[in-house]
């Protein structure tokens, strides 16, 4: 039962309960019914039916509550168990990226993919880092815009350009060769080795 049904419930109570003390004066007036004794049944009966009411509306309460607790409990396992599946989904789509367009199975080829639709990564820069990109790919951009009158765009060619070519040399250097780039670059954090 949930949260919606049982205000339903006790919106319909509570109209139905009006409704039968309206009824009550009505038949109370027309019978020309004035006696105190009469009153006090009356108003006796009533509190009974609210104290009933409201006795049925605090288990009915107690037993959402219940309800609405076991439901969250399970929302948060479902939760953990969707979040674990979408882990080894993104580490199954990142070894998947190496693979070429031709072992594609969409009919809609890689490259008129919405980018959109396409797995996204953040990477954290350093400013400096950061600006050197740009103004590389922003030269490298407008170099090949003079030479063959089209633009590359930044999240379709260029940023995939740059990590390919970084991955394809990084995939070349030994670790001593890293160490030496990491430490030797003034725009790249340094890594202290134990020798």
């Amino acid at each position: 039962m949930s949260g919606s049904d049982d205000d339903g419930d006790d919106q319909d109570k509570d109209r139905a309960q009006r409704v039968r003390d309206r009824r009550s004066r009505r038949d109370r007036d027309s019978r020309g019914r004035s006696s105190d004794d009469e009153d006090e049944e009356q108003t006796s009966s009533t509190s009974q039916t609210t104290q009933t009411d409201k006795t049925s509306q605090t288990e009915q309460t107690t037993q959402t509550d219940k309800t609405s607790q076991t439901e969250q409990t399970k929302q948060m396992e479902q939760s953990k168990q969707t979040e674990a599946a979408e882990q080894r989904s993104i580490a199954d789509d990142t070894s998947q990226m190496s693979q070429t367009q031709s072992d594609t199975t969409d009919e809609q080829s890689l490259d008129e993919q919405p980018i959109k639709e396409r797995t996204h990564e953040t990477f954290y820069l350093r400013d400096d880092l950061r600006r050197e990109l740009r103004r590389i790919s922003g030269q490298a951009s407008l170099d090949f815009e003079m030479e063959f009158d089209t633009e590359l765009e930044k999240n379709r060619h260029l940023r995939p350009l740059l990590l390919h070519l970084g991955a394809k040399q990084l995939k070349e250097m030994n670790p001593e060769a890293i160490e030496n780039a990491l430490n030797e670059t003034d725009i790249l954090d340094s890594v202290d080795v134990d020798e």
